[in-house]
């Protein structure tokens, strides 16, 4: 008896190859549709001549797809107009940067010229009026210290300025005034000596020395020359000396009213 033939088996995955087909059908129709849309908005007179492009019309004539002229001269410029390529190029190499820091250092030349400048000017006015005696100027890099005696502006456990030391003190006050762009703050500080003080006006060196920096800031204040965000006031007491409270020298020197002036600072 004659043997069937054995029928060949299907290969692994040849079932599958129509859609490989309907994949590039469907990507065709894709493209197709694609270029409908993109063909919407052109006028009819380009329209023709693409058709007749396509149609293999020989007296077509070429489709200027955009301006040559428009890309070649302004092709970058419409990018982004807010685009600033000068300052870019200047940021990249840090030429901004070092400008400002030139600015800066000249600024602070400047400020410090005129800082120096106040300190010789006080010089010239304690020595044109014979005040070494009762005034003493001390330089500390960016610090001006002027240390008013008591018998400068104070008689003996009071806190009324002498009226005959008002004048001068306008005058010095007028210079500081003159030179505070280059100043960041003038501090008023009442000293006294370590003898104890006992009066119906004041119960301690504290409320003395306190009251006399109070006193001197008012009156600075009503000549009007700084601008009162500049001065602050306080009382030291007996705590800050300057010389010995062994002697009647060295008491008379720490009994004393200091205007501490202090250089405007750059970060």
């Amino acid at each position: 008896m004659a043997r069937k033939k054995k029928e060949d088996p299907i290969e692994e995955g040849s079932g599958y190859n129509w859609m490989d087909t309907y994949g590039d059908l469907v990507t065709n129709l894709l493209c197709f549709f694609v270029m409908l849309y993109a063909f919407s908005s052109v006028d009819s007179a380009k329209w023709e001549k693409i058709v007749q492009a396509f149609t293999g019309d020989s007296g077509s004539a070429p489709v200027m797809a955009f301006d040559i002229g428009f890309a070649r001269e302004e092709a970058i410029s419409p990018v982004d107009p807010m685009i600033n390529y000068e300052n870019r190029s200047e940021q990249s190499d840090g030429s901004n940067r070092d400008k400002v820091n030139i600015e800066e250092n000249e600024e602070e030349a400047r400020l410090s010229g005129i800082f120096d400048k106040l300190y010789e000017k006080l010089q010239i006015f304690i020595a044109e009026n014979g005040l070494e005696g009762d005034m003493t100027l001390i330089r500390e890099d960016d610090v001006i210290t002027i240390r008013f005696g008591e018998v400068f502006l104070f008689e003996s456990g009071k806190a009324h300025l002498k009226y005959e030391s008002l004048d001068l003190l306008e005058k010095i006050v007028a210079l500081i005034g003159e030179n505070v762009e280059a100043i960041e703050k003038v501090g008023i500080q009442g000293h006294t000596d370590n003898v104890p003080i006992h009066s119906m006006e004041f119960k301690s060196n504290w409320e003395l020395s306190t009251a006399r920096a109070a006193s001197t800031l008012q009156k600075v204040l009503e000549y009007g020359a700084i601008d009162p965000k500049y001065l602050t006031a306080s009382g030291c007491g007996e705590y800050w000396p300057v010389d010995t409270n062994e002697t009647k020298e060295g008491r008379a020197r720490n009994r004393r009213v200091d205007f501490v002036i202090e250089k405007i600072q750059f970060d």
